[in-house]
């Protein structure tokens, strides 16, 4: 079996190390990562994914906790309303974190939870008790989804139910059984997954478009490009190294990814980062706030992982297709990796201390009346919005250019405001609404002589009729 540190690296498969890592320094901090791979078969997508489950970091659990409970915010039923004392009294131990897999066979019982059919049936002490599912004992870990696409092709319920998973952070789940109360559990669990998106059913975002809007980062997987890689492949599994000492390259990469996570707590998230975020949300028109927010979190994370101090424009340039291809057509994406490459995207950083000027002197304004604020947008319209007034130079310049010669009076009809200065238009606020004098009726209510019309002719001529 392929270690994490003994996998190949090579140019198509660079950007699923980073993601995979990026996920778990944000797991290892509390903040789960949903990371989607698509690529062609046979890439190494679940290769590479189930071979980071052993750089995970290990958790701390009350013993024996089927959910995982945090010692220090215990969530499940069964440790949710105990006291400082009760849970020392109960211990804790420490666990490699989960890494479990939903399958294509799973069903709701055993994604979400069930009956503990074992202690139902317990000839000594029969009790009705929930079984947690994959998800409920993945909490603070992975659930790892193969071929999500036709998952939610051919099962829309286990959808339903990681969009709730997955909706907010952290997400949810409830189970529920007859003759017993809902019980709805909290999750901390980030979802990975992969796809195969030339083959059928196609692409997730075309199978399920909330679902794909879910995941924080699409990463591409790409092919090797060069034979060198290619060899390095095919020898990987022909070495005779020992298998003690990748996996001790393993452990240590686990160590240096929580000593990575633990400079988020002293990361500095500067306001101009942010600025340049809405700017760049309202610029390019993103359709999901969940793409500014996973451009923050994947800033935050890559700032962390690089060892540096702040986040930089560099690493909100870092993860953007990532973030963004799933959410924008690719013609969109490039326009915005194009302005994050500019020196002019620097702008939204310069502009954060006038937006939070803006920001304070909205919330310390005093609030209009009806008749201030009417007159204050009767004033506004009067100035001519900005489209407004775009589009009345562009009238402007075809208009002089096809009127050239002619007098000035002659552009509007009744000597109106059109026939002013050559070219001027009225504001849409002047003009006089004049409403039909009544509704029209259908044809099938109108009488014969009102549908037909007789018109005379002309001295010698029949009749003509309309």
């Amino acid at each position: 079996m392929h270690t994490y540190t003994s996998l190949v690296r090579h140019a198509g498969n660079e950007e699923l190390f980073l993601f995979a890592e990026l996920s778990i320094l944000g797991l290892a901090k509390g903040w789960p990562v949903h990371v989607h791979v698509e690529g062609l078969r046979g890439t190494g997508k679940t290769t590479i994914l189930r071979a980071a489950r052993a750089i995970l970091p290990p958790l701390t659990r009350i013993r024996g906790c089927p959910y995982n409970c945090d010692p220090l915010a215990p969530h499940c039923p069964l440790h949710a309303g105990l006291s400082r004392e009760e849970i020392a009294a109960l211990g804790t131990e420490t666990i490699p974190a989960p890494f479990l897999e939903i399958s294509h066979a799973a069903k709701i019982g055993t994604v979400v939870g069930t009956l503990d059919l074992k202690r139902l049936t317990d000839a000594n002490h029969p009790e009705a008790a929930l079984l947690p599912g994959t998800l409920p004992q993945a909490h603070r870990g992975v659930v790892f989804v193969d071929e999500i696409n036709r998952l939610a092709d051919t099962a829309p319920e286990l959808t339903d139910i990681l969009l709730d998973v997955m909706g907010t952070k952290p997400g949810r789940v409830q189970i529920e059984e007859n003759g017993l109360p809902p019980v709805a559990v909290p999750l901390q669990v980030s979802v990975w997954a992969t796809s195969n998106p030339d083959e059928d059913p196609g692409p997730l975002a075309d199978i399920r478009r909330q679902l794909s809007d879910r995941f924080d980062f699409v990463v591409q997987m790409g092919r090797p490009g060069r034979p060198e890689e290619i060899l390095a492949i095919l020898n990987a599994g022909l070495t005779t190294s020992s298998p003690w000492r990748t996996e001790g390259q393993d452990r240590e990469r686990t160590r240096w990814l929580t000593g990575r996570a633990a400079r988020l707590d002293r990361l500095a998230l500067e306001g101009g980062i942010l600025a340049q975020l809405a700017d760049l949300y309202l610029r390019h028109h993103l359709e999901s706030l969940r793409a500014v927010e996973a451009l923050k979190l994947g800033a935050l994370l890559h700032a962390a992982w690089r060892g540096a101090g702040a986040v930089e424009a560099c690493d909100v340039a870092a993860v953007a297709a990532a973030a963004l291809r799933h959410r924008t057509r690719a013609e969109d994406l490039r326009a915005v990796l194009a302005y994050l490459e500019q020196p002019s995207a620097s702008e939204g950083i310069e502009a954060a201390g006038v937006l939070a000027e803006k920001g304070r002197a909205t919330r310390a304004a005093p609030m209009q009346s009806r008749p201030q604020a009417a007159e204050a947008l009767r004033r506004t319209w009067k100035q001519g919005p900005r489209w407004w007034r775009s589009l009345q130079d562009r009238w402007r310049q075809l208009l002089g250019a096809r009127g050239a010669g002619r007098g000035s009076g002659g552009g509007g009809q009744g000597g109106g405001p059109r026939g002013e200065g050559g070219g001027r238009f009225p504001n849409p606020l002047d003009l006089p609404l004049v409403a039909p004098p009544r509704p029209a009726r259908p044809l099938t209510e109108l009488e014969t002589e009102e549908a037909v019309t007789v018109i005379e002719g002309k001295a010698g001529s029949t009749n003509d009729t309309e």
